[in-house]
């Protein structure tokens, strides 16, 4: 039994014949590896030692950053502000949670006692009172 080649991926190689190239030898000669006319370009000009609008340029620049670092400053100073206040509102309300849950204690404490001296109250004048059989 014959084993036919097979390539790495499993694939059998293709069977067919390839067609031939025309004039191989005729395409190598016009081939060119170099050209033989060099373009002709003007050299490039460099600018002139005035750089007044570079340095104009440059300056608003420094303009702006030092009004962005201004305004940078101000936020930050700002927010200090704001978390400064924030924090003595966080102080205020846990101060009247604190004072609410006192004062809830003391009336419940209150109400604790008033209710046990109007029961011996009522308890006293009930056994008094009362008709005797």
């Amino acid at each position: 039994m014959a084993h036919s080649q097979t390539f790495g991926n499993g694939y059998r190689p293709n069977r067919r014949e390839r067609m031939p190239e025309k004039d191989k030898g005729k395409a190598k000669r016009e081939i060119q590896t170099s050209p033989e006319d060099y373009p002709v370009s003007s050299p490039h000009s460099f600018p002139s030692g005035d750089y007044s609008y570079t340095l104009e340029a440059v300056m608003g620049m420094q303009a702006t950053l030092g009004k962005l670092t201004e305004a940078i400053d101000t936020l930050k100073g700002s927010i200090k502000a704001q978390g400064e206040k924030l924090d003595s509102v966080a102080r205020d309300v846990h101060t009247a949670k604190v004072v609410m849950w006192v004062v809830i204690g003391i009336i419940s404490f209150l109400g604790t006692v008033g209710g046990i001296a109007l029961k011996a109250l009522f308890d006293y004048f009930l056994r008094t009172r009362a008709p005797q059989k």
